[in-house]
């Protein structure tokens, strides 16, 4: 599945919250080009020096009489916590994210009890690609956000938890998400794939069966559903889905790499090749999409194809141990030893634990 963060952007004058103080409906990939959405923020030098110097523990006399010293039990004033994002929001319109994380973590230092100043770093986090970091966040967000179990919120750190591979953490959050809000597909969808991955397949079912009822037209859900079928051996019923999936979306290359997966293993290796042959170059510029063409034309006996279109991959990832054995293995089948040798050795070199064994297990 596709790598996807539900995301806030960071907006002078508007707290980052959650909950009733800030909301984003938006579903996206974090990418450089989020930078682009956020807005500058328009503030003197002069406050943001006396912000700085008021979070970062500066003297108390240099404190700005805006910025009200609260006990550590609060939530910091609104007034305060705009200051702080406005202070932020002028070191991320430059991409200088070391200042803007220190502010906030200086204010949260003085306002550990404020969910929303701990949802503006998780969304700084995520914009930096910090995921560990923006997950430890988000959970003591929602620790201590005071209004009730935030769906989205939930749904974040479920995503955040999945990307740093701790997927029994993501199912607690995704299932939280889908109980709080039953009428969002994104929510059991997320949470079929987490079930899927952790090999709950009656789980994700049921979950897969709540995401289409309420979007029949998201061409994911039923790519999953083709998934879960052909995991269960089912391939008449993946096909049947993964179609599906394709109607509604016919332009997307995964979808028809999972049917070229599914013919393979349906003993159609013609129409896998067929399929993948179709798709743009940069689609089969993936280590799957090229192990099922060149197991195709291993199925209908055609190695040397399968060893020149595996040479022309390793070549593009010169430093991919995985693939430069791969090619030696292609060659090998196809009976061109001399260069199956020659990759064979570039894959030991590259570091492949097999290389070496598979080298001397060559006949003289």
């Amino acid at each position: 599945m596709p790598t996807v963060y539900t995301a806030t952007i960071i907006s002078v004058m508007t707290p980052p919250n959650y909950n009733t103080k800030y909301h984003s409906d938006s579903t996206g990939s974090i990418e450089p080009s989020t930078i682009g959405l956020i807005v500058a923020a328009l503030v003197s030098v002069g406050l943001i020096f006396l912000a700085c110097r008021s979070l970062l523990g500066g003297p108390a006399e240099q404190v700005p009489a805006q910025i009200i010293t609260e006990t550590e039990s609060k939530s910091a004033p609104i007034q305060t916590i705009e200051q702080v994002l406005e202070s932020v929001q002028v070191y991320v319109s430059s991409q200088d994210y070391l200042p803007a994380v220190a502010i906030l973590k200086g204010a949260i230092a003085k306002y550990p009890a404020d969910a929303d100043l701990r949802f503006a770093l998780v969304d700084l986090y995520m914009l930096t690609q910090d995921f560990s970091l923006a997950y430890e966040q988000i959970v003591a967000a929602i620790e201590h956000d005071q209004g009730g179990v935030n769906p989205q919120a939930q749904f974040t750190a479920g995503t955040l938890a999945n990307t740093i591979g701790q997927p029994e953490m993501a199912l607690v959050h995704y299932q939280a998400a889908t109980t709080a809000d039953p009428t969002n597909a994104d929510y059991p969808l997320y949470l079929a794939n987490i079930q899927f991955k952790l090999n709950q397949l009656d789980q994700a079912k049921a979950s897969l069966a709540i995401a289409a009822r309420l979007a029949p037209d998201r061409a994911m859900v039923w790519a999953t559903w083709a998934k879960l079928a052909l995991r269960q051996n089912k391939r008449t019923i993946a096909r049947q889905h993964i179609e599906k999936a394709r109607t509604l979306e016919p332009h997307v290359p995964a979808w028809t790499i999972l049917l070229a997966n599914i013919e393979k293993r349906s003993g159609n290796p013609e129409r896998a090749i067929e399929l993948l042959s179709a798709l743009p170059q940069d689609a089969l510029n993936d280590p799957e999409s090229m192990r099922l063409l060149t197991e195709s034309y291993g199925m209908i006996g055609q190695p040397e194809e399968a060893a020149s279109r595996m040479v022309d991959y390793a070549t593009l990832h010169n430093d991919n141990a995985q693939a430069a054995f791969d090619a030696a293995i292609w060659l090998e089948r196809a009976k061109q030893r001399d260069d199956a040798v020659l990759w064979g050795r570039r894959a030991r070199d590259l570091g492949h634990e097999r290389a070496q064994q598979w080298l001397d297990s060559l006949p003289d």
